[in-house]
């Protein structure tokens, strides 16, 4: 699985995939390798490495360890780092997860420079990488199913950061990371693993990483945020005629995908 620690250069890290409305997507990358150990095959200009479906990690879980904060400046925008050093900016909405990404500028031609970039969206999965590179950037399943066709990406040039925005499959639901081995716990609960089940055996204060690995989660108000954001997006896209900006919650904040009866799916 995807070390962290190799996030310094960006043609490292790993994933697995599914669909939203099926169990095959088009631009699905689960490719059936045969079990064999050749070598890698070669796609988009990157040799792959064997995925595996969020399996225990083969190094120790602290190295898969990161840590999630608000940005400094940007309101509901999260910064994701590992060993000081910043890997993605996030955010989200009812609909999409919108995750910024700094570009290698410097090893990128100054004609058609995103040409070289290779983005692969596929409904459980997110790879990035540079054409021609022993690996990718980042090879992982994404916190939840996207929607691949709805899903873009481009290149920002003058602010030199990969833009890349993915489509919910279930609209409303709070995304605690973009990466399945990145998300955070809610600290009030069990956790779902990377397809979704729920596990009784995780700790209150923790969750899943792979399949079985523990590890600290991050303070559980992040997730209160979260949700609290969401929530006012949903109230202010179903009373319009309101301000909810400055809107507070007594106790629990309400899932914005489940309350009063569920999101509406009309306004997408």
């Amino acid at each position: 699985m995807s070390r962290l620690d190799e996030y310094s250069k960006f043609d490292r890290i790993d994933s697995d995939t599914d669909d939203c409305e099926s169990a095959v997507d088009d631009h699905d990358h689960n490719d059936d390798d045969g079990g064999g150990g050749g070598a890698p095959a070669v796609r988009n200009g990157v040799r792959e490495t064997p995925m595996h479906a969020c399996a225990a990690p083969s190094v120790d879980v602290p190295s898969r360890g990161g840590t999630t904060t608000k940005h400094p400046t940007i309101a509901d925008r999260y910064v994701f780092s590992h060993g000081g050093r910043k890997v993605y900016e996030w955010e989200q909405s009812l609909d999409e997860v919108n995750m910024y990404i700094d570009a290698p500028m410097d090893q990128l031609p100054n004609r058609n420079p995103a040409s070289y970039i290779v983005v692969d969206i596929a409904t459980n999965g997110l790879r990035v990488g540079l054409r021609g590179g022993d690996r990718y950037f980042i090879d992982e399943e994404t916190y939840d199913k996207v929607k691949v066709k709805e899903s873009s990406w481009y290149l920002d040039k003058e602010e030199g950061v990969i833009a890349i925005v993915l489509s919910k499959c279930h609209r409303g639901q709070t995304w605690e990371g973009v990466l399945c081995g990145h998300r955070v716990d809610a600290g009030g609960g069990v956790e779902g693993d990377c397809d979704g089940r729920i596990s009784s055996t995780d700790d209150k204060n923790h969750h899943r990483v792979g399949g079985g690995g523990i590890r600290e989660s991050i303070d559980p108000l992040t997730k209160r945020e979260m949700q609290r954001a969401l929530m006012l997006e949903r109230f202010q896209e179903e009373n319009p005629g309101f301000d909810f900006r400055d809107a507070t919650f007594n106790g629990e904040v309400p899932d914005p995908r489940t309350f009063m009866g569920g999101v509406g799916y009309n306004n997408l």
